[in-house]
């Protein structure tokens, strides 16, 4: 479970709030789109749930533990970020150790990681990329390794920021339906309405650093005056 109570954060560098007293609760194995025009803070409120983004009121929760300092390494644990920009994620020589990476860090010995990142990446059906350098690949190609990578690490929870971004019509169905068949609590930054629709229960909606809206998927999206005032339609 995912809990934020009035939880207001800003980004790196700045003691400006891009988040405001925002309450979101999000239950355990829920899939909840979060939706937002460009700036509206969706990046910002991923960010302070690992303790990337600095909150400055407020508190967040992961699984019932606080996103506090002195518990980052137990939420990095509960909790993996999935960057907007894979470049960000990926920066090992080949595919397998990047994948593996994540997994080591929690404490497994180095060949047990190398083991469990090929069979992660079998079941992505990937595995053809374990030998590949990440800055060649395309895409929508990292944009797998990056996921898998923070699912290897068997989290909790997985936040995803845009995931969609930059993948064709079929990355995107293959990438939803690579996400329904993972059982974790998901939160979902994006702008694909439909990709949302395709993968989340739910939907949470920030403007302006806050939330406007909380629901089904199906009442959101078809609230044409709601996403026009969040700049979304």
């Amino acid at each position: 479970m995912i809990e934020t109570f009035s939880l207001s954060a800003s980004r790196e560098g700045s003691k400006s709030p891009a988040v405001s007293s925002v309450d979101l609760r999000v239950e355990r194995g829920e899939s909840c789109a979060l939706l937002g025009a460009n700036g509206a803070g969706k990046s910002t409120l991923m960010l302070s749930l690992v303790g990337l983004a600095p909150i400055l009121s407020g508190r967040a929760e992961i699984c019932g533990l606080e996103v506090a300092p002195k518990n980052l390494r137990g939420i990095r644990a509960l909790a993996g970020l999935v960057f907007q920009n894979s470049d960000d994620q990926l920066f090992c020589q080949t595919v397998l150790e990047d994948v593996a990476f994540g997994v080591e860090n929690l404490g497994v010995s180095r060949g047990e990681s190398l083991e469990t990142a090929r069979e992660w990446l079998e079941k992505f059906s990937i595995s053809g990329l374990a030998d590949r350098a990440p800055h060649r690949l395309s895409e929508g190609e990292k944009k797998l390794a990056a996921i898998c990578g923070v699912a290897a690490m068997r989290p909790e929870a997985m936040l995803l920021d845009e995931p969609s971004a930059q993948l064709d019509p079929r990355g995107r169905r293959e990438l939803a339906e690579l996400l329904n068949s993972l059982p974790q609590t998901k939160i979902i930054s994006t702008h694909d309405m439909e990709f949302a629709r395709s993968v989340c229960a739910t939907a949470a909606v920030l403007d302006g650093g806050r939330l406007a809206a909380r629901g089904e998927i199906g009442g959101i999206l078809a609230d044409r005056e709601l996403l026009e005032r969040c700049r979304l339609a």
